[in-house]
C-alpha cells in the first residue's frame, strides 16, 4: 500500500505537464493549412520593390507641389485654373512617367518610352512652363442654344501676357497648338436694309398719300466674310506657354499675372460656325481675364527624384 500512494503524485505531476509540452514536428506539419499554388500557365503578380514604390511617390508628390500652387478664377462664365512648373521638361517627364506607371507598365519600360519622347521634348529645354487650363461649363444652354467664347485677334504678343510682380513684362511663347481649342472660319448672320418702296405709313392729315420710307422694306438676313477665330466650345482648353528659366529667375518675383485678351462671349444658336445676331442677340468683348500664379513652394530647385528620372531617361 505504501508503494502505490507513493507512485500517485509522480502520475498526477506527468499528466499536468504533456498538455504544455511543444507537439511533435510531423504534427505541426500535418495540421499547418497547405500553401494554394498559383492555376498552370499564370504567374502570381509581381509586386514593385520598395525602392520603386518610394521613387513613384517621391515624383508624384513634387508634382503635387507645383500643382497644388495653382491660381483659379471664375469671370464670364469661364473657369481658368494655372499653375507654374519651374522646368518644362521635368514636368512632361514625370506626369508622362506617372501615367504609363498607372498603366501597368514596369519601370524600365516607362523609362525607354520617356527615352524615345526626349528628342521631341527638345523645345522644352531650359524653359518654365505655365499650364493653363480654361473650362466652359455653362456651354449647353438648351437643345439648340449654346455659350461659345471665340478669340480672333490670336494668341500672340498683344492677347497673351506675362508680367511678374513689379509689371515687368516676360516673353513667353505657347509650346504648340493649344488642346480642346478649335481653329474655325467664323461668319456672323444679321439683318441688313437692302432697299426702299412704298410702305404701309399714311402722311398726316391724307388717307391716299402714301410715303416712302427706307427703312420700312426690302430687309433680309445677310452673312458677313468669313474670317479665322479659336473657338472654346466644351474645353477645357489647355495652353501651354514656355517662359525662359533664366527670365523667371531673374524677376526675382513670387507671384506672375498671365492675361488674356481679345475674347468674346456669344449665345444663340450655334452650327457650322454661324454667330446668328438677329433678336437682339450679342457678341460681347470681354474684359481682360487676368490671373496671378504664385511660385511653387520649393522654389525653382528640380527634386532630386526628377533629377535621378531624366538622367536615366537620357542615358543610352
Amino acid at each position: 500500500m505504501t508503494v502505490k500512494c507513493s507512485f500517485c503524485p509522480y502520475l498526477l505531476t506527468l499528466a499536468l505537464l504533456l498538455p504544455a509540452g511543444a507537439l511533435p514536428a510531423e504534427v505541426v506539419k500535418k495540421v499547418a493549412p497547405a500553401a494554394k499554388k498559383a492555376p498552370a500557365g499564370k504567374k502570381a503578380p509581381a509586386r514593385p520593390a520598395n525602392e520603386d514604390l518610394a521613387r513613384i511617390e517621391k515624383i508624384r508628390l513634387r508634382l503635387a507641389d507645383w500643382e497644388k500652387s495653382a491660381a483659379a478664377l471664375s469671370l464670364h462664365g469661364l473657369d481658368i485654373k494655372g499653375f507654374l512648373a519651374p522646368d518644362a521638361i521635368a514636368y512632361k517627364a514625370a506626369s508622362t512617367y506617372l501615367r504609363l506607371r498607372k498603366s501597368s507598365l514596369p519601370h524600365e519600360e516607362a523609362i525607354r518610352r520617356l527615352a524615345s519622347s526626349l528628342p521631341r521634348w527638345k523645345r522644352y529645354e531650359g524653359q518654365g512652363l505655365f499650364l493653363l487650363r480654361i473650362a466652359n461649363p455653362l456651354y449647353q444652354q438648351g437643345k439648340k442654344q449654346h455659350r461659345i467664347f471665340t478669340q480672333s485677334k490670336g494668341l500672340g504678343h498683344e492677347t497673351l501676357q506675362l508680367r511678374d510682380a513689379r509689371n515687368r513684362r516676360l516673353k513667353g511663347k505657347l509650346a504648340g497648338l493649344p488642346a480642346n481649342l478649335r481653329l474655325a472660319a467664323l461668319r456672323v448672320k444679321k439683318f441688313w436694309q437692302t432697299g426702299d418702296g412704298v410702305t404701309r405709313l399714311v402722311r398726316p392729315g391724307t388717307r391716299d398719300e402714301l410715303l416712302r420710307n427706307p427703312g420700312s422694306i426690302g430687309r433680309k438676313a445677310k452673312l458677313s466674310k468669313p474670317f479665322k477665330a479659336w473657338v472654346l466650345e466644351d474645353g477645357p482648353a489647355e495652353l501651354e506657354v514656355l517662359v525662359k528659366q533664366s527670365q523667371i529667375a531673374g524677376s526675382k518675383s513670387r507671384t506672375f499675372r498671365v492675361t488674356l485678351a481679345g475674347w468674346k462671349r456669344y449665345e444663340g444658336p450655334w452650327a457650322d460656325g454661324l454667330l446668328d445676331l438677329n433678336e437682339n442677340r450679342s457678341w460681347q468683348e470681354l474684359t481682360n481675364l487676368t490671373l496671378e500664379i504664385r511660385l511653387p513652394p520649393g522654389g525653382l530647385a528640380v527634386s532630386p527624384a526628377l533629377q535621378a528620372l531624366l538622367k536615366e531617361a537620357s542615358s543610352p
